[in-house]
């Protein structure tokens, strides 16, 4: 699938709610629901879609809207490029034409996953997940506009 930023993958638009990504993909493989840190009522529910290395997230705080997408996998394309396995350096050199932007880096390695490192890109609300230097994840989201407060909904398609 295409992945739109911004915007959403495919047919799926950020802001829909679960009964139409369902109605569009079918039954997900598993739901889950959590609360982000206990006690907070910050809710949100996932939707899997293991075969199609995706999941879509719907937050409470969003009224139960979708406003992540993340992607687990190979079979989706961003700038019609298929990124998975691609090196840090080289999705720097792919976005940065894209965009312009620095990505913001930030260093997640741990005892458990030695090499472990984000790209963060806010203008195309895309962050990038490596793991040994290559691509491992992406976690797709709506953008704001310039108060940084206020969600930039897609039209429905």
């Amino acid at each position: 699938m295409k992945i739109l930023p911004g915007n959403g993958i495919g047919n799926v638009q950020f802001g829909m709610l679960e009964k139409e990504i369902i109605s569009s993909l079918g039954k997900p493989d598993r739901v889950d629901e959590s609360e982000y840190v206990e006690g907070t009522g910050d809710w949100n529910r996932e939707l899997w879609y293991t075969n199609r290395n995706l999941t879509f997230t719907f937050n409470k705080d969003d009224n139960w809207r979708l406003g992540t997408i993340t992607i687990m996998g190979s079979g989706h394309t961003l700038f019609n490029k298929n990124l998975f396995g691609v090196e840090i350096d080289e999705i720097k050199k792919i976005i940065t034409k894209h965009t312009n932007e620095i990505a913001r880096f930030e260093d997640w390695s741990s005892e458990e996953i030695p090499e472990h490192e984000l790209l963060m890109y806010d203008t195309i609300g895309i962050m990038f997940w490596f793991d040994y230097k290559k691509l491992s994840q992406m976690q797709c989201s709506y953008l704001f506009e310039s108060d940084n407060e206020t969600i930039l909904w897609p039209n429905k398609l």
